[in-house]
């Protein structure tokens, strides 16, 4: 039975990463990482395909459930070839202090994943130009980090912050590798890291799942065709 003492400590996930598993300015320790995965994938526990490294580019919603009970997917997450580190959402309405608990909670389940024997990609995120002071602390030098691009692309404001927060990562971060998620690349990194580019393949399996069903539907009408051909050849036999 369970203290109520320990109650809250797994409240606040003290017990995966307190004090001790962070830096001399709080942030939790997360270790470089230099695999550069041939798939992104969308985490899903139902999901069969475990063949690439899985992203959590969704709603938050979504993903909440690796933060609430982590013990619990330890098992799920090892069965994929590796992980890239959890993306809560640090919204430019956002405050400030939320968006920093949202950045600590992403390295945090990244440094405890890594402990746990999981292969994980650092994860960057930001929001606007005061949370370019500490979107990056913390975060490791050298390897491979992940970014997404996915909504950049409709909104000029977007691009340009987008463009800002990658100029102050190369800055801040000694990085070697960066994997881009989303089909967005209209941003220069200075030919100072090595881009590689995947596909949102959420919008890969929704447009798949469009061209099923526009198949199932001509397939559908084209069997009623030929049904009323056979019937109006049989009525005037």
């Amino acid at each position: 039975m369970r203290t109520q003492q320990d109650r809250t400590i797994r409240g606040y996930n003290l017990h995966i990463c307190d004090a001790y598993d962070c830096d001399d300015g709080g942030w939790p320790v997360v270790e470089p990482c230099h695999e550069v995965p041939e798939r992104l994938i969308t985490f899903c526990v139902g999901s069969k395909d475990r063949d690439g490294y899985a992203h959590l580019f969704l709603d938050d919603y979504r993903f909440e459930r690796l933060w609430n009970t982590p013990e619990r997917y330890i098992p799920t997450l090892r069965e994929y070839k590796g992980m890239i580190g959890p993306d809560f959402s640090t919204y430019t309405d956002m405050p400030y202090p939320m968006q920093a608990w949202n950045k600590y909670r992403s390295m945090a389940l990244t440094g405890w994943w890594q402990r746990q024997g999981v292969s994980v990609v650092p994860v960057l995120q930001w929001s606007d130009e005061r949370s370019l002071g500490f979107a990056f602390e913390g975060m490791p030098d050298g390897g491979t980090f992940c970014v997404s691009t996915v909504g950049v692309g409709r909104d000029r404001a977007a691009q340009r912050m987008f463009q800002a927060g990658i100029d102050a990562a190369l800055q801040a971060i000694d990085m070697d590798t960066l994997l881009v998620y989303g089909s967005w690349d209209s941003f220069d990194v200075h030919d100072m890291v090595r881009v590689v580019r995947y596909p949102n393949d959420n919008t890969q399996r929704v447009k798949a799942f469009e061209d099923k069903r526009k198949g199932i539907a001509l397939w559908a009408d084209e069997e009623h065709r030929v049904e009323a051909h056979d019937k109006a050849e049989a009525s005037q036999r």
